[in-house]
């Protein structure tokens, strides 16, 4: 796993990344202004799920680490299921726009709850944690060691899926570099996305100071 880590989780710097990434993100600039160059950055971004029982038609169809959509309005899912479901994957992106491996979580605030948190190698040595740690009964961060590696589609990036059964109100996830598995609140490599539910998927609810233009978070 040793060889899997980031070497530098780093904390912010001035961001060389493709230009894709370069719009989405503009704003993050100034924040970014400390960063090391050879920091990876983290993207984190809402997966529309195309073709899939899940498919999300709120979120852009060409989403991904390279133009992240980072804002969702979404209806819950029926009691006990999962049908509405939203797909958050993520990835971090060294200057010339490869991904990098590390340890990363995956943590929510606020409404919903993390419903997937899957192993990155299946019966390889890299481990998934899903947990509850403030005891509410709803899971809220999901440890993942490394990235994906299985061969599949989406392989090199790291997923989790986030679900609500009639809450209303905002969800934050927040992912991050996470070396110690303690979450992001202490950690600067970060990129956050929300999601609004509803009953009717409709509703728009009060933004925080973390909200930037309704639509893009900050990375870092």
């Amino acid at each position: 796993m040793t060889s899997k880590r980031l070497l530098t989780v780093g904390a912010g710097a001035a961001l060389l990344l493709m230009t894709g990434i370069g719009s989405a993100q503009a704003h993050d600039r100034d924040r970014d202004s400390d960063r090391d160059r050879d920091s990876p950055q983290a993207v984190s971004y809402i997966n529309p799920d195309l073709g899939a029982a899940t498919a999300n038609p709120d979120v852009d169809p060409n989403s991904s680490c390279f133009s992240p959509d980072q804002y969702d309005q979404q209806a819950f899912s029926a009691p006990g299921m999962a049908n509405n479901n939203v797909h958050n994957d993520a990835c971090f992106l060294d200057d010339r726009g490869n991904k990098v491996d590390g340890p990363a979580s995956f943590e929510s605030e606020g409404v919903g709850f993390i419903s997937a948190c899957p192993d990155p190698d299946g019966a390889g040595p890299e481990v998934a944690v899903l947990s509850d740690t403030d005891g509410d009964g709803r899971n809220d961060l999901c440890f993942q060691s490394a990235y994906q590696e299985k061969g599949v589609a989406g392989d090199f990036e790291f997923h989790a899926r986030l679900n609500n059964n009639g809450m209303p109100g905002t969800q934050y996830v927040t992912w991050c570099s996470d070396d110690d598995r303690n979450g992001c609140d202490d950690e600067r490599n970060s990129s956050s996305i929300r999601i609004d539910w509803s009953a009717d998927g409709t509703a728009t609810f009060s933004e925080d100071d973390r909200d930037r233009d309704g639509r893009d978070y900050w990375s870092g």
